[in-house]
């Protein structure tokens, strides 16, 4: 099997050849295993013989610059056009405060920025693009619906390449509660749920508008083989919005793009929550949500046990990253305790579940590879020395 045959037989429940092991590291922590012994300059997918992975959009993360060039990209911009312009506003020798290219001002320590934001949390929002719905419509002129705009120059071409692709393609966008989030901050999103209902209703359903009618051209002239939700609507104790919210705010968007990715072939949708988003995976399920990432285990969001309570939905991740500081041995119990059960249930992506934090050696990183790919079928060139 190639990369995509393998990828999509895992997640169609159905046996592949191996199962592929993931975990991307942080800034800070490929800083540590340069220290290590990890080559500078080395490309991590290849040094660590990752599965590959495609995907055919790009927008801005909160917190960074973001820049897309039409004649030189090979993803849709689904951002906003133009982007609001990066500038750093103030900065001292304990911090800095800055905009993002979404609009966001916020302030974060200067130690954070230079070690590569392994404290990227410790930031404060200061301000958020809107407050109401007069700045609601101003944002929304950055996302006007003109297709051509948004798809790089060379997309005819980049669309033939992507179907001679041996490798799984994924569409990754924000959810409804993301886009929300970043264009309004958490606090106003959740006091406009009763101020005004109507216009977050307005703001979520523009979500699924606008990101439906710019990949529409994108989905028929190339095959993906998944979606990507970027969520992260939860922290350690559940959801930060209430099944009830969700069912009045978020039910119609959320089935709006998946019958819109099903009706166009890709029936593999999963949603990307840190946290423990558990009490929403019904609803989820119900509107054509199939999978969830990536179980995060110190949010007690055990994949086992989603395992049994959900026969047929994808897991990925929850692998837990603190028994990775450990010694071999708690790695391998870590392993076992999940990683056979739920291969051979099928529908399961072993992989770490978060980020790999800098507290983790590049020893015992290694380990954690080789031992789960032996586990998943791996043959010996394909562990790291």
């Amino acid at each position: 099997m190639n990369p995509r045959e393998r990828f999509l037989a895992i997640a169609k429940f159905r046996k592949p050849d191996m199962v592929p092991v993931s975990g991307g590291p942080r800034k800070a922590t490929l800083e540590r295993w340069y220290n290590e012994g990890l080559p500078r300059g080395v490309d991590i997918n290849a040094y660590f013989k990752f599965e590959g992975m495609g995907g055919i959009t790009s927008y801005p993360s909160e917190g960074f610059e973001w820049e897309w060039n039409q004649a030189n990209s090979h993803d849709v911009n689904i951002g906003p056009i133009p982007p609001f312009e990066y500038e750093i506003l103030e900065e001292n020798e304990r911090y800095w405060v800055w905009v993002d290219s979404l609009g966001i001002k916020q302030r974060g320590f200067r130690e954070d920025w230079e070690n590569g934001w392994s404290g990227f949390a410790t930031r404060q929002f200061m301000e958020f693009p809107v407050k109401d719905k007069g700045s609601f419509l101003e944002t929304k002129r950055r996302y006007e619906l003109r297709t051509s705009d948004r798809y790089p120059k060379d997309w005819v071409k980049i669309a033939k390449g992507l179907a001679r692709r041996d490798y799984p393609l994924c569409v990754t966008l924000r959810g409804p509660f993301l886009w929300t989030r970043d264009m309004m901050g958490l606090e106003n999103m959740l006091l406009t749920m009763y101020k005004d209902p109507g216009l977050l209703s307005d703001i979520m359903e523009f979500c699924a508008e606008f990101q439906t009618t710019v990949l529409d051209r994108a989905l028929r002239e190339v095959e993906a083989d998944w979606v990507e939700l970027s969520e992260d609507l939860a922290y350690k104790k559940g959801p930060m919005i209430s099944p009830r919210a969700f069912k009045d705010f978020m039910f119609k968007p959320y089935r709006e793009m998946c019958d819109f990715f099903k009706e166009r072939g890709v029936d593999i949708i999963v949603v990307d929550s840190d946290g423990n988003p558990e009490l929403l995976i019904p609803m989820w399920m119900e509107v054509g949500v199939n999978g969830i990432t990536p179980c995060e285990i110190a949010a007690n969001v055990n994949p086992v046990n989603l395992r049994n309570e959900y026969p047929r939905l994808i897991l990925m991740g929850g692998i837990d990253k603190r028994e990775l500081t450990k010694d071999k041995q708690d790695i391998e119990r870590e392993v076992l305790s999940k990683v056979p059960y739920l291969i051979e249930t099928g529908g399961y992506f072993p992989g770490v579940d978060h980020a790999v934090p800098p507290d983790i050696s590049l020893e015992n990183f290694k380990h954690l590879l080789n031992f789960t790919r032996k586990i998943c079928g791996w043959p010996t060139e394909y562990m790291i020395t």
